[in-house]
């Protein structure tokens, strides 16, 4: 069993990472389950209009971006474990509150509630991650909590369907309440997590100076995580762009579409991990950013070829295989974005650091969804041509950016405490 444990989860997780993996599969059930009956939820409990539910979730998404340096910089004063208990309880009582919600006053007011601090969780686990596996082993850790992720949402999802398959009030309310339920069993969990690498005693006194947001006025690493930001597009892409351009500018069967995200969610659990190895410096980062760029150049033109007038036969096959590569993609980004945002990140203000980062893939789900919709369906083939080359600048664009950044790494005072972060690209 123990050799079993191993392969799956590495020796990192066995030495203290499965109860952080537990936390996150915890958390992703309740995440899964509740975006999966949302929708429902407020269009036919609460009685929104799927025009009032965007903008309440807009201005949520908004929000969150606004606040996720701030966070960041609370982490890095009260440590990333105890932030992440608050944030967790905090995420119980608006997800609580929803069920109290009859108009859109109400539902307006919890969800930038919640937007506040639900975008800066992630980074703030990220910052977690390291303490948990050490530098050496903070990317393996973020893939194997990406696939337990992956793995949460999809039992999430399928509980869902339970409910929605009941249809009453009552059956949708568990299903906002049951993710309120997954954030307390997670703050609970997290308190009474050992940290097997926590921040020296120097690195907290440090960590008293006044809110700056210093993050924020690097722009070399906020570069970075632009170019990043770029290449997260491939979550809209999927989420958004492929289910419309299969349903609607293809002749394949509207089917499909689900096949292809079950595809996707299987590729992404088999192989994030081996996606990572080498991605702790930022050479190797730089290395599987470009291989990301390339296979989502090369997802674009296959989404594109499959809306000319060919065979169904021909129109699947392109679809599928561009979904191979969009996968790819996916895997290949986020092994070198959380590469490259701990490897340029100072030490005393790591989660104000890897928040910024984030930033990038925030605005994606604030504008993702319009320039999927608007800037690539709505053109057409030009639009996955004009995509695709997004795409290519910016693989291009990531190394001298991060070498530059990596360059300016290396000057700040904690720059020998952190020897990971000059790596040599």
């Amino acid at each position: 069993m123990r050799r079993l444990r191993e392969s799956l989860l590495g020796p990192a997780a066995v030495k203290g990472g499965v109860a952080f993996l537990a936390i996150g599969l915890i958390d992703a059930v309740g995440t899964g389950l509740y975006l999966a009956g949302s929708a429902l939820f407020f269009t036919t409990v609460v009685g929104l209009t799927a025009a009032q539910v965007g903008i309440g979730l807009s201005v949520a998404g908004v929000l969150g971006l606004a606040a996720q340096p701030v966070i960041g910089w609370l982490a890095d004063r009260w440590t990333p474990r105890r932030l992440l208990v608050i944030l967790n309880l905090y995420r119980a009582v608006g997800f609580t509150a929803y069920v109290f919600a009859d108009d859109f006053l109400g539902f307006l007011l919890i969800a930038a509630f919640l937007g506040v601090g639900e975008q800066a969780v992630f980074p703030i686990y990220q910052a977690l991650a390291e303490q948990m596996a050490g530098a050496d082993g903070r990317v393996a850790m973020m893939a194997r909590m990406r696939v337990v992720f992956n793995v949460g949402f999809t039992l999430g999802g399928l509980l869902a369907s339970v409910a929605i398959a009941v249809g009453t009030r009552a059956a949708f309310s568990v299903i906002v309440l049951g993710n309120a339920a997954s954030f307390v069993v997670a703050a609970l969990l997290l308190s009474r997590l050992r940290l097997r690498h926590p921040a020296a005693p120097a690195e907290q006194k440090a960590k008293t100076s006044p809110l700056r947001l210093v993050a924020l006025r690097d722009l070399r690493y906020v570069a970075v995580a632009a170019v990043n930001g770029v290449l997260v597009l491939h979550m809209a892409l999927l989420g958004i762009g492929v289910p419309l351009w299969v349903s609607e500018h293809t002749s394949a069967p509207k089917a499909l579409v689900g096949l292809l995200l079950v595809v996707n969610t299987v590729l992404a659990v088999v192989f994030q991990v081996r996606a990572s190895a080498g991605t702790e410096n930022v050479t190797g980062s730089v290395r599987a950013m470009r291989k990301a760029a390339v296979a989502l150049v090369g997802a674009c033109a296959l989404f594109a070829v499959a809306g000319f007038g060919m065979s169904v036969v021909l129109v699947v096959a392109s679809l599928v295989l561009g979904l191979v590569l969009l996968t790819a993609g996916e895997l290949y980004q986020s092994a070198g974005g959380w590469g490259l945002s701990y490897a340029l990140a100072p030490d005393l203000s790591r989660a104000e650091y890897l928040a910024t980062f984030n930033l990038g893939t925030s605005a994606q789900f604030v504008l993702g969804p319009t320039l999927v919709t608007v800037g690539v369906i709505g053109n057409g083939t030009a639009g996955w041509a004009v995509l695709g080359g997004v795409f290519l600048v910016a693989g291009a664009a990531v190394g001298p950016l991060a070498r530059t950044a990596e360059k300016r790494a290396a000057l700040r005072p904690d720059a020998q405490a952190a020897p990971v972060a000059a790596s040599g690209a």
